[in-house]
């Protein structure tokens, strides 16, 4: 609750005991939250108005890899009344007061709460935050338990960094790379040999071909790159050589990241979304640094050039952070949970 000198100039006002204006006080800040929950905004003379903004997810990349920060929402406050004070309506909807007693309770709480934050003063209100002076700054605080309620569908997210490259995909492809050397190297040796014994100039034709087809076998490292991304209506993406519910991506092809999430369910319910949008989108489980997690991908694409022109048309609320991922290893991914 507010201080009680606030208390006590609002009893006066209303010709009320101090008890009676503190459970008037109460049951109208309980108002204010309920109906920040509902619509998501309020203004209340006397104070200002709050509203509950939206923060998309954010991507910031790096030397080191690519990080990313969960969508959230905020509450906000502004000291200006955006449209018409709310707190005669607040109080006949859900104090259930008569408009005369609702209109004289607006009139006397605009006279304390403006008086209030004129001079500076603590102001608490219960559920929903407060007004105080911190390193000579007068500012609102919000509670944070209220901003967990207007966060509930993210709560399993978390900042999540990942590296430029799929590490675990790495290193697994590296250990074969040099088996692969090792054992070929091993086998050109024992032919130069044998060429020398018994072959002649036959046997350097051999250790060169031998050497080139090591060569050959070592793949380039998977890289990302982002476009520039027009914002006009997407097409469809449409996958070829795949059913509507997996997709097949062999080694060298390309495809379309969307999203990365460390929740497989908030993965799944991202496809759901991209679904009803006509996107035909995949789960691709990934794991770096010995936890998983789970790319929202679109589209196979032969080369680059592709993916790019099809990322281009998407809409900037799916393809806002979207990059274009090469694949390393063939894989078959799924659209649904369980297949």
């Amino acid at each position: 609750m507010i201080n009680p000198e606030l208390t006590e100039e609002l009893a006066e006002l209303l010709a009320i005991d101090r008890q009676e204006a503190v459970r008037l006080l109460n049951r109208f800040f309980s108002a204010m939250v309920s109906e920040l929950l509902a619509v998501r905004k309020l203004s209340v003379a006397g104070l200002g108005a709050f509203t509950v903004t939206h923060f998309a997810l954010k991507k910031k990349s790096n030397a080191s890899g690519v990080t990313y920060i969960p969508p959230s929402n905020r509450l906000t406050f502004d000291s200006r009344i955006s449209g018409a004070d709310d707190t005669v309506r607040i109080a006949v909807t859900r104090m259930m007061m008569n408009l005369s007693e609702a209109e004289r309770l607006g009139r006397t709480l605009a006279i304390v709460f403006s008086k209030a934050i004129k001079q500076q003063k603590e102001l608490r209100i219960n559920g929903l935050g407060r007004f105080s002076l911190a390193e000579a700054v007068y500012s609102f605080i919000p509670e944070r338990s209220l901003e967990e309620l207007f966060n509930r569908e993210y709560q399993n997210l978390e900042e999540v960094m990942l590296p430029l490259h799929d590490s675990s995909q790495d290193n697994k492809e590296s250990k074969n790379h040099r088996v692969i050397i090792l054992s070929l190297s091993a086998l050109a040796l024992g032919l130069l040999v044998l060429a020398a014994l018994n072959f002649g100039k036959f046997g350097s034709r051999v250790l060169i071909s031998t050497q080139q087809q090591v060569e050959s076998r070592v793949t380039p490292a998977v890289h990302k790159e982002r476009v520039t991304v027009r914002d006009q209506p997407a097409p469809a993406v449409h996958s070829t050589g795949s059913t509507a519910d997996s997709l097949v991506l062999e080694k060298g092809e390309y495809t379309i990241v969307l999203e990365t999430f460390r929740s497989e369910r908030t993965a799944q319910n991202e496809l759901e979304r991209l679904h009803a949008e006509g996107i035909i989108a995949y789960v691709w489980p990934v794991s770096a640094n010995a936890v998983k997690y789970y790319r929202v991908m679109t589209g196979k694409y032969a080369n680059r050039d592709g993916a790019a022109e099809s990322l281009k048309g998407m809409q900037k609320k799916n393809a806002g952070s979207a990059s274009i991922q090469q694949v390393s290893k063939k894989g078959v991914f799924y659209g649904k949970k369980g297949l």
